[in-house]
């Protein structure tokens, strides 16, 4: 899962703004997302029962 975010956030990153920070700030910003909303949803599967 962190493997993915941080493929996509590299793209993201360099392809969502213009100057060099945008880049690093925008990615930062998609890698922190992908990996906070997948921890989310694994604690929400988590309580469903088998």
């Amino acid at each position: 899962m962190t493997l993915f975010a941080l493929l996509v956030a590299i793209v993201f990153g360099a392809v969502g703004r213009d100057t060099a920070r945008g880049r690093v700030l925008y990615g930062v910003k998609v890698f922190i997302e992908f990996v906070g909303v997948g921890f989310m949803l694994a604690w929400l599967l988590y309580w469903i029962p088998n």
